[in-house]
């Protein structure tokens, strides 16, 4: 990672050495070259470490708004395009597993992966009765490698634990989700719960699990029929198509997080499959947060909050929300609270109702950056609670495929509507 650091600093320092003896086309062409550069460095680096350091590089790969899109072009390769295991491999550790080999339990078995990530690798199979399937093989010793990749942040982020900015409860938290995405019977039971729970939205499909074809470190599952973002937007849907998805996709995060109080909370864009129907695949379903009821229940009080929002009322609800934890507000963490529920949630949520037939344009980029702005504000204030993390990480990856998309979408309507039991 300091290898990394130090070489994303040198993709810059031939620009910074020409870039007052360039004219303003060669300077704008030279940064874009150093963005890419920067970027296939990170992607490099973050390939051959897995685990989570390729976790933040897709966190990063969303980030659309903020990071220049050479740099995100690059990233995106981090989603779903990894160099798989070689296949000898692949077939050991889907026999250790599963007690026979792929071509024994299978019709038929690809053996390249259509699909490589962070923690494991999907390949293309058809059982022996005929249904097409994705069969997930986990990487070998990547729950050991996560727990040492974690061991040594904590060393290297001591100063930022004891002044409370990186507190040892998100660490943890972080720590707790990224193991769980190796833990492939936990998935499995995650996919049937979501398959059974989220059948009322109709236009979201989560793939059926093939138990018998998995085990701990195998997980099979139907195939789903879709394209990636990439692909759908270069067969150029219309803008109506585009609206249509961008609300089903607002809508299915909120009916998760306000109705279901549990969500799928990765949202990088290889884990959606997108169809001209407006209709949606979803699928890897390792890193799921349930939240309490409680915690739930401040949610269902504070968004489209009609009142000041710097008033007592709305904070003796921020209040409320913090007691659960056992901690009291700073007043630099109830300020920034407060200036984000203003500045970013009144404007992208206006709580008028009418208001609501107005739709919020997510190809504006200054909604992500406000975003993005006001949640470093938050962590300076250290006002971090354990379930912001995963609910930012699902949060953020939705804005960005809202404005990936440039969607315009009801966003108060959507919500109100999960607002009343």
């Amino acid at each position: 990672m300091a290898a990394l650091t130090a070489g994303v600093t040198g993709s810059y320092v031939g620009y910074l050495a020409q870039r007052a003896f360039l004219g303003a086309e060669s300077r704008k062409s030279k940064l874009k070259a150093a963005h890419t550069k920067a970027a296939q460095k990170m992607t490099s680096e973050f390939l051959t470490l897995r685990g989570p350091a390729m976790k933040l590089g897709q966190a990063l790969s969303l980030q659309a708004g903020v990071l220049p899109d050479e740099m995100l072009s690059e990233l995106a390769t981090l989603q779903m395009s990894a160099p798989g295991m070689h296949p000898s491999l692949a077939r050991a550790q889907f026999k250790a597993t599963m007690g026979s080999d792929p071509d024994e339990l299978f019709k038929a078995f690809e053996p390249e992966p259509f699909a490589a990530a962070s923690l494991g690798q999907v390949h293309r199979a058809v059982t022996r009765q005929g249904d097409k399937v994705a069969v997930k093989i986990q990487y070998p010793g990547i729950r050991a490698a996560v727990t040492n990749d974690f061991k040594w942040f904590r060393a290297v982020s001591k100063a930022a634990q004891l002044s409370g900015h990186v507190p040892e409860s998100s660490i943890a938290e972080l720590e707790e989700q990224i193991l769980a995405e190796t833990d492939y019977a936990r998935e499995a039971e995650n996919l049937e719960v979501f398959r059974e729970r989220l059948a009322p939205l109709g236009f979201v499909e989560v793939p059926q699990v093939y138990r018998r074809y998995s085990g701990d470190n195998v997980l099979t599952m139907g195939l789903l029929e879709g394209s990636h973002l990439a692909e759908f937007l270069r067969a150029r849907p219309s803008q109506r198509i585009r609206d249509q998805l961008g609300e089903h996709l607002f809508d299915l995060f909120y009916f998760q997080l306000l109705r279901l109080e549990a969500f799928h909370a990765d949202p990088h864009w290889g884990n959606y499959l997108f169809r001209p129907d407006g209709s949606i695949g979803l699928v890897d379903f390792g890193c799921v947060k349930y939240l309490r009821p409680e915690f739930v229940a401040t949610l269902h009080a504070i968004f489209l909050f009609p009142a000041d929002r710097y008033g007592p009322e709305f904070n003796r609800l921020l209040d409320k929300r913090y007691a659960l934890h056992g901690r009291k507000l700073s007043r630099a963490a109830r300020r920034a609270l407060s200036h984000f529920a203003e500045t970013f949630y009144r404007t992208v949520y206006p709580p008028e109702l009418e208001r609501e037939g107005i739709p919020i344009d997510f190809a504006d980029e200054s909604l992500l950056q406000s975003y993005m702005r006001e949640g470093a504000s938050l962590m300076r204030s250290r006002a971090e609670l354990p379930e912001y993390i995963l609910m930012a990480r699902a949060e953020s990856g939705m804005l960005a495929t809202l404005h990936r998309l440039r969607a315009r979408v009801h966003t108060s309507r959507i919500v109100r509507k999960y607002l009343t039991r």
